[in-house]
């Protein structure tokens, strides 16, 4: 088997010919023609051979010196083919009119496409900083309902209004997350916590929706410290609760850990309405709700795509299990460090 490298060399001397193929035609024209006009002058055989291979020689060399500098130029260009970026790479001299008016195209297409990027980039950053406004805004008027609830008569309906509200605020959270997820490295703070205190947290936190749908939680052990970010393990977690609280009308939610030398694993576990086999392999794409979402309708298809993402930036791993009508186990795999 001939090495890559050989192979490399050959597609050089290919692409060579290639350029060269009119003076190649030249030459082969020239070796038929020499000896027929100096047979006409009446020159000798040998002096004729002579000529040609002269001619040859010289062609040879020239031939060989132009192969040299190819190969240079070649291996350049195939370098910046390897190592293509939105900046433009130096490119080999020009040697003609017409490498003069490539390199001028490629400079203005170069151009061309910073100022898209830049358009872009604005446009974005523009986005942004609206979104991060209208949700900080937003949370005003969310404020001044939760004060009016406080100072609210008990009615039948106070307790639905808590609910919704609370939804509310979740959705304006997970909006918030959404817009920092893009500069999450940012906004890390790597630490030792404490695992039972962020889900005692979280678990506190959704206690509106755990005693309006009458569902008990089972937290066992679950007293480690681990290595990550709280605020967002916790939002990873308060996204899984959401879950399994959603799809979840009977029973319990338990949480639990398990651990070797290696890693500690925080389970997460319900015995709702489960997943759909055929919607497994797609559960952390953005946007995609599945069957049970779309029976839902109110699902966003956003919270395990972020809790993914922040997973993956924590260095956790994150894996879910699921029968229909059955529940759904959701793991965090949490790497010890020493």
């Amino acid at each position: 088997m001939i090495p890559k490298k050989d192979w490399g060399i050959l597609y050089m001397i290919k692409d060579y010919l290639k350029c060269k193929r009119d003076i190649a035609f030249s030459m082969f024209i020239a070796v038929i023609i020499f000896p027929f006009f100096e047979n006409l002058l009446n020159i000798g055989l040998e002096d004729s051979i002579y000529s040609v291979l002269l001619y040859l020689a010289i062609m040879l060399i020239y031939l060989l010196y132009d192969f040299y500098h190819f190969t240079k130029r070649y291996q350049k260009l195939e370098d910046v083919l390897d190592n293509i970026t939105i900046d433009m790479q130096e490119l080999p001299k020009e040697k003609n009119p017409y490498d003069v008016k490539y390199s001028e195209i490629i400079k203005s297409l170069y151009e061309v496409i910073h100022d898209a990027l830049s358009q872009i980039d604005k446009k974005h950053t523009d986005a942004l900083e609206y979104y991060t406004l209208w949700i900080h805004q937003i949370k005003t008027p969310i404020s001044a309902i939760h004060l009016v609830l406080q100072n609210m008569e008990d009615i039948p309906q106070k307790a639905v209004i808590s609910q919704e509200l609370f939804k509310l605020e979740q959705y304006v959270e997970l909006a918030l997350q959404f817009v920092k997820i893009g500069n999450i490295e940012a906004d890390l703070v790597i630490n030792q916590y404490s695992l039972g205190d962020m889900i005692r947290q979280s678990v506190r936190k959704y206690s509106v929706l755990f005693i309006y749908k009458g569902l008990g939680v089972d937290v066992r052990g679950c007293d480690q410290m681990i290595t990550s970010d709280s605020k967002w393990f916790t939002f990873i977690i308060e996204q899984i609760l959401s879950n399994a609280i959603k799809y979840s009308n009977k029973g319990k939610i338990q949480i639990y850990t398990k651990e070797d030398e290696k890693e500690i694993c925080l389970t997460i576990e319900d015995f709702g309405i489960g997943i759909r086999k055929e919607d497994m392999k797609r559960i952390f794409q953005k946007g995609y709700t599945g069957f049970n979402g779309r029976m839902d309708k109110k699902a966003s298809g956003i919270g395990l795509y972020l809790s993914k993402k922040v997973a993956t930036a924590l260095n956790h791993t994150i894996t879910i299990e699921s029968e229909v009508s059955k529940g759904t186990r959701v793991r965090i795999w949490i790497k010890k460090y020493s």
